[in-house]
Protein backbone atom coordinates (compact mmCIF):
# COMPACT_ATOMS: atom_id res chain seq x y z
CA UNK A 1 0.00 0.00 0.00
CA UNK A 2 1.27 3.51 -0.86
CA UNK A 3 1.86 6.35 1.53
CA UNK A 4 1.92 10.13 1.27
CA UNK A 5 4.36 12.30 3.12
CA UNK A 6 3.90 16.05 3.45
CA UNK A 7 6.31 18.71 4.54
CA UNK A 8 5.01 22.04 5.76
CA UNK A 9 1.33 21.14 5.62
CA UNK A 10 0.88 22.15 9.25
CA UNK A 11 2.33 25.59 8.51
CA UNK A 12 0.02 26.00 5.53
CA UNK A 13 -3.00 25.03 7.62
CA UNK A 14 -1.95 27.55 10.29
CA UNK A 15 -1.51 30.28 7.65
CA UNK A 16 -4.89 29.58 6.08
CA UNK A 17 -6.53 29.53 9.50
CA UNK A 18 -5.09 32.97 10.27
CA UNK A 19 -6.63 34.28 7.03
CA UNK A 20 -10.06 33.09 8.13
CA UNK A 21 -10.08 35.81 10.79
CA UNK A 22 -8.98 39.07 9.18
CA UNK A 23 -7.81 41.40 11.96
CA UNK A 24 -9.89 44.48 12.75
CA UNK A 25 -7.00 46.72 11.75
CA UNK A 26 -7.04 45.28 8.22
CA UNK A 27 -10.80 45.75 7.94
CA UNK A 28 -10.41 49.33 9.18
CA UNK A 29 -7.68 49.93 6.58
CA UNK A 30 -9.91 48.53 3.82
CA UNK A 31 -12.83 50.77 4.80
CA UNK A 32 -10.57 53.82 5.03
CA UNK A 33 -8.95 53.12 1.65
CA UNK A 34 -12.36 52.85 0.01
CA UNK A 35 -13.64 56.01 1.70
CA UNK A 36 -10.53 57.83 0.46
CA UNK A 37 -11.78 57.13 -3.07
CA UNK A 38 -15.53 57.66 -2.69
CA UNK A 39 -15.69 60.72 -0.41
CA UNK A 40 -13.89 63.20 -2.72
CA UNK A 41 -15.73 61.83 -5.76
CA UNK A 42 -19.10 62.58 -4.17
CA UNK A 43 -17.99 66.17 -3.54
CA UNK A 44 -16.67 66.46 -7.10
CA UNK A 45 -19.91 65.14 -8.61
CA UNK A 46 -22.01 67.43 -6.39
CA UNK A 47 -20.19 70.43 -7.80
CA UNK A 48 -20.26 69.23 -11.40
CA UNK A 49 -24.01 68.49 -11.25
CA UNK A 50 -24.88 71.86 -9.77
CA UNK A 51 -25.42 70.93 -6.13
CA UNK A 52 -23.42 74.00 -5.27
CA UNK A 53 -25.51 77.14 -4.80
CA UNK A 54 -23.79 77.86 -1.50
CA UNK A 55 -21.45 74.86 -1.31
CA UNK A 56 -22.75 73.88 2.12
CA UNK A 57 -24.15 70.50 1.08
CA UNK A 58 -21.09 69.64 -0.98
CA UNK A 59 -18.79 70.65 1.85
CA UNK A 60 -20.74 68.61 4.38
CA UNK A 61 -20.06 65.29 2.64
CA UNK A 62 -17.93 63.38 5.11
CA UNK A 63 -17.33 59.87 6.31
CA UNK A 64 -18.39 58.71 9.72
CA UNK A 65 -16.20 56.86 12.14
CA UNK A 66 -16.04 53.12 11.60
CA UNK A 67 -18.97 51.41 13.31
CA UNK A 68 -19.90 47.83 14.07
CA UNK A 69 -23.27 46.59 12.87
CA UNK A 70 -24.97 43.21 12.80
CA UNK A 71 -23.13 42.33 9.56
CA UNK A 72 -19.72 43.63 10.64
CA UNK A 73 -17.80 46.88 10.38
CA UNK A 74 -18.86 49.73 8.13
CA UNK A 75 -18.74 53.47 7.69
CA UNK A 76 -21.10 55.88 5.99
CA UNK A 77 -20.33 58.74 3.64
CA UNK A 78 -23.09 61.35 3.43
CA UNK A 79 -23.84 65.07 3.84
CA UNK A 80 -23.83 65.77 7.56
CA UNK A 81 -25.07 68.62 9.72
CA UNK A 82 -27.57 71.38 8.94
CA UNK A 83 -27.57 74.40 6.67
CA UNK A 84 -28.35 77.96 7.76
CA UNK A 85 -32.08 77.45 6.97
CA UNK A 86 -32.18 74.61 9.51
CA UNK A 87 -32.54 71.79 6.98
CA UNK A 88 -30.27 68.82 7.28
CA UNK A 89 -27.73 68.59 4.51
CA UNK A 90 -28.88 65.00 4.00
CA UNK A 91 -32.39 66.29 3.17
CA UNK A 92 -31.00 68.79 0.69
CA UNK A 93 -28.86 66.06 -0.88
CA UNK A 94 -31.90 63.75 -1.10
CA UNK A 95 -33.91 66.35 -3.00
CA UNK A 96 -30.96 66.95 -5.32
CA UNK A 97 -30.36 63.23 -5.79
CA UNK A 98 -33.96 62.37 -6.69
CA UNK A 99 -35.42 65.72 -7.77
CA UNK A 100 -38.84 67.19 -7.12
CA UNK A 101 -41.53 68.95 -9.07
CA UNK A 102 -39.86 71.48 -11.38
CA UNK A 103 -36.39 70.32 -10.28
CA UNK A 104 -34.81 67.44 -12.15
CA UNK A 105 -32.80 64.81 -10.32
CA UNK A 106 -29.07 65.37 -9.97
CA UNK A 107 -27.92 61.92 -8.84
CA UNK A 108 -24.48 62.99 -7.69
CA UNK A 109 -24.12 60.35 -4.95
CA UNK A 110 -25.14 57.39 -7.11
CA UNK A 111 -23.03 58.62 -10.03
CA UNK A 112 -19.97 59.15 -7.82
CA UNK A 113 -20.33 55.71 -6.26
CA UNK A 114 -20.75 54.07 -9.67
CA UNK A 115 -17.81 56.00 -11.15
CA UNK A 116 -15.44 54.91 -8.41
CA UNK A 117 -16.64 51.41 -7.54
CA UNK A 118 -13.82 49.68 -9.43
CA UNK A 119 -11.18 51.98 -7.93
CA UNK A 120 -12.56 51.49 -4.40
CA UNK A 121 -12.53 47.71 -4.85
CA UNK A 122 -8.96 47.90 -6.17
CA UNK A 123 -7.87 49.84 -3.09
CA UNK A 124 -9.47 47.22 -0.85
CA UNK A 125 -7.71 44.49 -2.83
CA UNK A 126 -4.34 46.18 -2.32
CA UNK A 127 -4.85 46.34 1.45
CA UNK A 128 -5.94 42.70 1.56
CA UNK A 129 -3.04 41.61 -0.68
CA UNK A 130 -0.59 43.30 1.67
CA UNK A 131 -2.10 41.39 4.59
CA UNK A 132 -2.03 38.07 2.69
CA UNK A 133 1.57 38.66 1.63
CA UNK A 134 2.51 39.22 5.25
CA UNK A 135 1.31 35.65 5.88
CA UNK A 136 3.66 34.32 3.16
CA UNK A 137 0.78 33.18 0.98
Amino acid sequence: MGSITTIGLENLIDDLSSLAQIPDTVIDDILTAQADVIEPEQRKMAKSMGVYRTGVTKGSIKRTKIKIGKDGKYLDIYPQGKNTAGNTNAEVAFVNEFGKKNQPARPFIRTANENKTDQAVEQARKVLDTFISSKNL
